[in-house]
């Protein structure tokens, strides 16, 4: 959306959100360039909420701001500032000098207990059993002590010891001053990082099709985590009825399962923790800052976003998940005016240190360097589909449908379904590809083996949020429809109050309420002997060599509804559907009034400043399709005509008039109606039955 260049004037309804903010990552390009000024080990002198303080470097962030501890209040506090607003008091080389103490281990071999693994690393410090080692790479790592060999052990007590014996007064912590304000007694919060601004530097690739085919179908093995229910409890008791569920991810092995807590009274935000494996929870991990949402997990980090506002930017933050959620980095996101934003609505870890996320922009970032190993450019915003193993991934750019090698970013292949996919799935043996077009509820599935459309129908009309594979056998459609992929009809309704139903990549499904998580099994009734004896053709409401009389309710001149008769007759009989009159399906054209409304406008000039309102009242116009058995509708597609957000004036143009001007209905609306090849119903026109899902799995 961009701003008008016009003297035009924008009214938006007083429920409408001005801004709507986008996501998109930055990169940091050179995390440790700060190291080259500050060393651990460096005592720097710092200002802290109106004092100043000297404590020693211990380690770096993400981003390379050194990190101090220091006694405040009583307390030990953690914190990490940007360089220029601290000052090296003295360096730890020269303490080393001026204890006369041996200078830190040199580059070394170091072996593990096994003998199995070594590297070429050096001695950064050796406490309270743990040791760090700094890679060739510039990289530190920790690890126990036990985990070293014999040799190890043995030279660092020989270093521990010559160390120990050069100055018996050496070490100790700083002391802070008397006098300190301005902090509560609580337990210090992990500290806030500084965003880094974006950075689009992307290995960008180009999407096409050297004409081969070279999917090979991959499949998971099916995890066996536990059968159990798991308590799953928010430490945000104080106002649990507003407690709501702002992200839930599997990991990718399906053993582990986080979901992210909100709560407008409560500060933070909260991460639950839960391993399907043993049937137990983790205590709640705070992040304190509200109203993010889970972007992305594994069992070792965590990826969240909050939204921005105006021109302010969005944030991404990761966070390593142990004790605590420790903030590692923070990225800025883009606002509604940043025009080069491409907001990612999608991620997922490929593995611990690679994430994949979607949007108009798909890119695998490589979350260490920070930086995209390759990037697409799609043209519209869609949700990918990743394989069981998580090598491949499918993309939907236009029409087209293209499967990638989710390691180097090349194209396996592509292909062209009967409609363009917004949400797609991999079916959990990979041998099948399920894509739905959400506006019109097109269903279709694609054979990979063999680059071939094996099937095509349609769901119940309504706007598709999801698509899921149950089995090989079913798809799932927004968590409530489960459709035989055979039959090409609905089966069976599911029904759930609150909460969120996640699947694995080995097509096993959780729902995860507030308070519990439980596995549940669908279909949650066998279907299999109730469907075996039925035959797809038979079931066909709608499908070549049915028969449509068509009829018009419709205020349009002759003209345009001759344009949209014309039109519809031309798909019925592409997709060998005859139009007749009398036939036993009929398909309805037809606008009702609505019910009358009453709204407030607000009239801007431009993104900062509003000028007055203005109360319209207006009645808008219902437009439908219908295609209806028996008297009984089977298929429908339907759209209001009315003020809608943010309409824009023409010159001279009253808000009011605007309005009576936007419920007059749109014959563009029928001309382009996309009926279904296929529409399946299962004998007597309903679903099997229907089921509750709730935490105590299905009932």
């Amino acid at each position: 959306m961009s701003l008008p260049t016009s003297p035009s004037r924008f009214l938006n309804l007083a429920s409408f959100l001005l801004v709507l903010p986008a996501l998109f990552f930055a990169t940091n390009v050179n995390a440790n360039m700060y190291q080259e000024d500050f060393q651990i080990g460096d005592v720097v002198e710092f200002d802290f909420l109106g004092q100043t303080y000297q404590a020693e470097i211990f380690d770096f962030t993400g981003t390379g701001w050194p990190k101090v501890k220091f006694e405040y209040r009583g307390k030990l506090t953690e914190r990490f500032f940007p360089p220029s607003r601290i000052k090296l008091v003295e360096s730890a080389k020269d303490k080393l000098a001026g204890q006369n103490m041996s200078p830190p281990a040199e580059m070394r071999k170091w072996t593990d207990s096994t003998g199995s693994f070594s590297v070429n690393a050096k001695l950064v410090s050796n406490e309270d059993g743990n040791i760090k080692l700094e890679k060739e790479d510039g990289r530190v790592i920790t690890l126990p002590l036990a985990k070293l060999s014999d040799e190890d052990q043995t030279y660092l007590e020989e270093l521990k010891k010559q160390n120990s014996a050069a100055n018996p007064f050496a070490g100790g912590d700083m002391k802070a001053p008397a006098k300190s304000t301005g902090i509560s007694d609580s337990k210090p919060s992990t500290p806030k990082i500084e965003p880094i601004s974006p950075n689009f530097q992307t290995n960008e690739k180009v999407l096409s099709d050297n004409g081969k085919w070279a999917v090979q179908p991959d499949s998971a093995n099916q995890a066996n985590p536990s059968q159990k229910v798991i308590n799953f409890k928010s430490g945000f008791t104080k106002h649990e009825f507003h407690n709501r569920l702002s992200g839930v991810k599997l990991t990718n092995d399906g053993e582990m399962l986080i979901a992210a807590i909100t709560n407008p009274f409560e500060n933070g935000t909260e991460l639950l923790i839960a391993d399907l494996k043993t049937a137990k929870s983790n205590p709640p991990l705070r992040i304190d800052s509200k109203d993010q949402t889970l972007l992305a997990a594994t069992a070792k980090q965590a990826v969240t976003y909050k939204k921005g506002s105006g021109r302010t930017a969005g944030e991404i933050s990761f966070w390593e998940l142990g004790d605590e959620a420790r903030q590692t980095a923070a990225w800025k996101a883009a606002s509604f005016f940043d025009r080069d934003g491409l907001a990612p609505t999608f991620g997922q870890f490929i593995d611990e240190n690679r994430l994949l996320t979607a949007g108009r922009r798909v890119t695998l970032w490589n979350c260490e360097s920070a930086t995209a190993e390759y990037s697409y450019t799609i043209s519209d915003t869609t949700q990918p589909a990743i394989s069981s193993t998580g090598k491949q991934v499918a993309i939907a750019s236009g029409k087209s449908v293209y499967i990638i090698n989710i390691d180097d970013g090349e194209v396996l292949g592509k292909i062209e379904p009967p409609s363009a996919a917004k949400f797609m799935a991999f079916s959990p043996n990979g041998e099948q590809l399920a894509g739905i077009n959400s506006s019109s509820g097109e269903i279709w599935t694609w054979n990979l083996s063999d680059n071939q459309l094996s099937q095509e129908f349609s769901a119940p009309p309504r706007s598709t949020k999801s698509i899921d594979w149950v089995g090989e056998e079913y798809l799932l459609i927004d968590d409530i429809y489960l459709m035989d992929v055979r039959l090409r009809a609905v089966v069976w309704i599911y029904e759930s109050n609150g909460g969120t139903v996640v699947n694995s990549n080995d097509g096993r499904f959780w729902f995860a309420g507030k308070t519990k998580i439980s596995p549940i099994s669908l279909p949650g009734t066998n279907l299999t002997k109730r469907t075996e004896n039925l035959k797809p053709d038979e079931l066909l409401v709608l499908g070549p060599d049915s028969k449509v009389s068509l009829e018009f309710n419709l205020p349009f001149k002759g003209n345009e509804q001759d344009k949209i008769r014309t039109r519809i007759t031309t798909t019925l009989n592409k997709n060998g559907v005859a139009v007749q009159n009398n036939a036993d399906l009929q398909l309805v054209f037809k606008i009702v009034k609505g019910e009358p409304q009453k709204a407030e406008m607000s009239s801007i000039t431009d993104p900062f400043g509003r000028r007055g309102t203005e109360s319209i009242k207006y009645t808008p116009q219902i437009g439908s399709v219908t295609l209806v058995k028996n008297g009984d509708r089977v298929w429908q597609k339907s759209r209001q005509f009315g003020p809608m957000g943010m309409i824009q004036l023409k010159r001279g143009e009253s808000a009011q008039a605007a309005a009576k001007r936007l419920c007059k209905p749109d014959p563009s609306f029928f001309e382009s109606i996309v009926l279904p090849k296929y529409i399946g119903q299962l004998p007597g026109g309903k679903p099997f039955g229907r089921s509750k899902i709730s935490e105590q799995g299905v009932n």
